[in-house]
This record gives structure tokens, sequence and C-alpha cells, in this order.
């Protein structure tokens, strides 16, 4: 079994927490000695979270290319402008 220990400050994983769980699309984004703080990147809004670094993880499918991580941020940047030119015009 994989554990947070194993992911990368800042980058994109696409990981199966526990068997018979859907894929999830987290960043870890800090780390302690013994923890890992994460964004969880959910269709509707992004969840924040702590998990010991020696928990464990059913599967990390993969890592997110830089390209790949590039084309997801995208995808909310241009939902954001369009919001934002919204309520401009209101």
């Amino acid at each position: 079994m994989s554990t947070y220990s194993q992911l990368s400050i800042g980058r994109y994983y696409l990981i199966t927490e526990n068997e018979g769980e859907e894929l999830v699309l987290v960043q870890p984004m800090m780390e302690t000695t013994g923890a890992v703080f994460l964004i969880l990147h959910d269709a509707e809004e992004e969840v924040t979270y702590w998990r010991k670094k020696e928990d464990t993880i059913f599967e990390i499918l993969e890592e997110l290319s830089d390209e790949e991580a590039l084309n997801y941020e995208l995808l909310f940047d241009e939902d954001e402008a369009d919001e934002d030119w919204e309520e401009d015009d209101l």
C-alpha cells in the first residue's frame, strides 16, 4: 500500500483512498514532520484536510503531468473569468 508521505507537495494525484471508493483528485499543499495538508478537488468545491504521513492510500493511479495539471487549472480559470464577466454586466 502507498502512503501520503509518497505524494509531492504542489503536484496533483488521482488516488483511491480506500478500496471500492471513487477516484479523487488531490493536491498536497504543505507538510509537517508527521502530516500532510491536502486539497481535494471535487466537481463543485475544494475541500481541505490533513492526513498523517503514514496513513495508507489504497491506490495512487497517477501523478498528473505538468501539462495535464495546467489543463485542469485552465478549466476552472475560464469558469471564474465567465462569472466575473457576468457580475460586471449586472
